[in-house]
């Protein structure tokens, strides 16, 4: 049982840096509200998960996520007219509510 665990740990460590290397570097700015949100939201998602511990949760990963959201969410973003950040934030909450709406 020892060395399907150690088995296991080498296929994760693997994966992982995999997964790193495929990543790009991005330096964004963010409101210290959602900076502070981010932190603390990871935190309290790697303090309570109980299953397998398979990837440790980062900011990183919370943005990472937000951005997969907003890409499955399919906005036709070349035939609007978004001027701010609000209105983009607008629109996505309401294909969001529209999504809900069709699966009712």
């Amino acid at each position: 049982m020892e060395k399907q665990s150690r088995v296991e740990e080498i296929l994760r460590k693997r994966e992982k840096s995999a997964k790193f290397e495929r990543m790009e570097r991005f330096d964004g700015k963010i409101t210290l509200d959602q900076f502070t949100y981010l932190k603390k939201a990871a935190r309290q998602i790697m303090k309570t998960r109980t299953g397998q511990k398979i990837e440790r949760i980062t900011a990183n990963s919370i943005l990472r996520t937000a951005i997969e959201i907003l890409r499955e969410l399919q906005i036709d973003l070349k035939d609007q007219d978004i001027p701010t950040e609000r209105a983009l934030l607008s629109i996505a909450r309401h294909k969001i509510y529209e999504l809900e709406q069709g699966n009712k």
